[in-house]
């Protein structure tokens, strides 16, 4: 997953945390550490492609209210 992906899969991780979504929740569901999600969201880390496809697919099937 290049840097542009790994750009936006932070912003759309970022929103559904505003959103009121927890990261312990997403980590459960994704199977990405609580550690590794914390510093992939502030921008430190960028995930490794299984750890990036398997929160891009959660992700994707969220439907957040407006």
């Amino acid at each position: 997953m290049n840097q542009e992906n790994q750009d936006s899969l932070r912003e759309k991780l970022n929103h559904v945390i505003a959103s009121g979504l927890v990261a312990k929740a997403i980590s459960i569901r994704t199977g990405v550490s609580t550690d590794v999600l914390s510093r992939f969201k502030n921008g430190y880390v960028c995930l490794c492609v299984d750890d990036a496809n398997n929160l891009k697919n959660y992700l994707d099937k969220l439907s957040l209210p407006d």
